[in-house]
């Protein structure tokens, strides 16, 4: 690869988004639901439930409990990749649907960890 080839790369990373209030609360949203969702698991998996997400499952069978947390990062890198690179309403999309689907999560670990 060239040295000039990167340009167009190293200019995208240059590039700074400004963050939205309404990006903020949701970038709230997707952190502390995604800690949840973590924590659930691994609480619901010391308890002998199983992991209903197959590759969740795979991460665990192959990790342990920590590969939940190790796939759980990389798709929080993969949203801000996206976020940072789709125009602002798609970015905010991005992170809106990931917020509901790890809401969505979490309620179901919690309801199934209730005794």
């Amino acid at each position: 690869m060239s040295a000039g080839a990167d340009r167009p790369v190293r200019a995208w990373l240059e590039e700074k988004r400004p963050l939205s209030e309404s990006d903020a609360v949701l970038w709230s949203v997707v952190v502390l639901a995604s800690v949840f969702d973590v924590v659930t698991t691994m609480v619901g998996i010391e308890r002998g439930f199983g992991e209903g997400n197959a590759v969740a499952r795979a991460f665990i069978e192959t990790y342990g409990t920590p590969g939940i947390g190790l796939l759980k990062f990389a798709a929080l890198v993969f949203v801000a990749v996206c976020w940072a690179a789709l125009p602002e309403r798609y970015g905010s999309a991005v992170l809106s649907g990931f917020a509901v689907v790890s809401l969505a999560v979490v309620a179901s670990n919690a309801l199934t960890l209730l005794p």
